[in-house]
């Protein structure tokens, strides 16, 4: 969306964005906390999740990878952070004042447009995510899981990851032993080989056609 800002707007971005570098499993920002800023995941990667305040029982929302951009629902309305975010590994985040976003976007009707965009496509895909953790059973919510790491964060079909076992199952909101459990259950149909963190997915159209099935 930075390519609609003016040479002076882009200038005045850079002259003001500050970098932060996160060890894995530092907290960038908590939910409740002040939104005062957009963050672009520069390199590293981010786990965006929900935690009820009464339990440890979280969800999590997506994977942020470079050069994902972190801007809330709280932007514009409460100015508070609606979930959490924390460093997978090594992180580096540049922030920018999301006051001169504010300006930007009154002035540049372009802008404007490219981070309504930007905040809808993110919309869309939580829709997607609440259909599946609402409807699917347990292996079509594994399913989706592990076709969302392989293609929409890894990019392959073979990856070694950091998500721990309890990460997959707060992905797919199910219990780490049911997690564990269905990722046997798929090794030993052949669909996957699942060795410690390293999974090559094996069969892929069985794998989505339970995605659909759920």
């Amino acid at each position: 969306m930075f390519c609609y800002l003016s040479d002076d707007q882009l200038h005045e971005i850079n002259d003001n964005r500050r970098e932060v570098r996160y060890k894995a499993g530092e907290t960038i920002f908590k939910t409740g906390g002040p939104l005062t800023h957009m963050i672009c995941i520069t390199s590293g990667m981010v786990k965006i999740y929900l935690e009820d305040e009464n339990s440890e029982k979280r969800i999590i929302l997506s994977i942020l990878k470079p050069v994902d951009l972190v801007l809330g629902p709280g932007f514009l309305t409460d100015n508070s952070h609606h979930f959490t975010a924390v460093a997978m590994e090594e992180t580096v985040a540049c922030f920018i004042k999301v006051s001169r976003h504010e300006e930007f976007m009154k002035s540049n009707p372009e802008y404007s447009t490219a981070i309504l965009r930007h905040v809808n496509s993110k919309v869309i895909l939580q829709f997607q995510k609440m259909l599946s953790l609402t409807h699917k059973q347990t292996h079509g919510k594994m399913a989706d899981c592990l076709l969302y790491l392989a293609n929409s964060i890894y990019e392959n079909d073979v990856f070694d990851t950091v998500l721990s076992r309890q990460d997959l199952a707060d992905i797919s909101a199910m219990t780490k032993e049911t997690t564990i459990r269905i990722l046997k259950e798929f090794s030993e149909e052949g669909i996957i080989i699942c060795n410690n963190n390293h999974f090559e997915i094996l069969d892929k159209e069985k794998l989505e056609k339970i995605s659909i099935s759920g």
